[in-house]
């Protein structure tokens, strides 16, 4: 589960090495706002922004907290979007309010290149986005079988393959990485049988 604090930088993101200021003239309440109306305009369900900005009871960073220089100032936003789960994130600012702003931003374009017809674009972009489990969600336990992710025995058809597919991720809230990889593996070994 992608918790929002402290921040679960996605697995295999690389970091930034030396960070910058940015030149946004917004503040730290306002940067968060404005994240979250775009996500909600976007259509991303179940957003969460994680950050080691301490949180409040309601669960969303203080606002003070955004504008203190941190360790890691970095910022991950999970959410799901088309059945899938998706990260962005950034660590290129100082300030973890500027990195708010900047993935807020650039929801903000991918809004847009929606809205000017290049959807297909932006479906492709999205398969770069797609969510790893955040480190520490990674268990040591054994991998299931595919069709025990799925709930169906090993001898399932394609379409007893996509509906149970359809079915889990639906139980899930979205499409998660387990699942995503027991529908691939699932649909390898029919392709493999005919």
């Amino acid at each position: 589960m992608t918790q929002a604090y402290p921040l679960q930088w996605p697995h295999g993101r690389p970091r930034t090495k030396a960070r910058g200021s940015s030149s946004f003239k917004v503040t730290p309440r306002r940067a968060f706002d404005e994240l979250m109306d775009e996500l909600v305009r976007f259509g991303a369900g179940n957003p969460v922004v994680s950050t080691n900005a301490p949180l409040r009871k309601d669960g969303t960073p203080y606002a003070d907290a955004l504008d203190d220089p941190l360790d890691d100032p970095g910022v991950a936003v999970y959410f799901t979007r088309k059945k899938r789960l998706v990260c962005l994130s950034c660590d290129t600012y100082s300030l973890p309010f500027e990195n708010i702003m900047a993935i807020g931003l650039s929801i903000k374009a991918l809004r847009d290149m929606d809205r000017w017809g290049a959807g297909q674009v932006l479906d492709q972009a999205f398969e770069g986005f797609t969510a790893l489990p955040p480190p520490g969600a990674m268990s040591d336990a054994p991998l299931r079988s595919w069709w025990m992710v799925l709930g169906v025995q090993d001898d399932a058809t394609e379409k007893a393959i996509r509906e149970a597919y359809k079915y889990a991720c639906r139980e899930a809230g979205g499409a998660t990485v387990e699942l995503n990889a027991a529908r691939d593996a699932g649909l390898a070994a029919r392709a493999g049988q005919s």
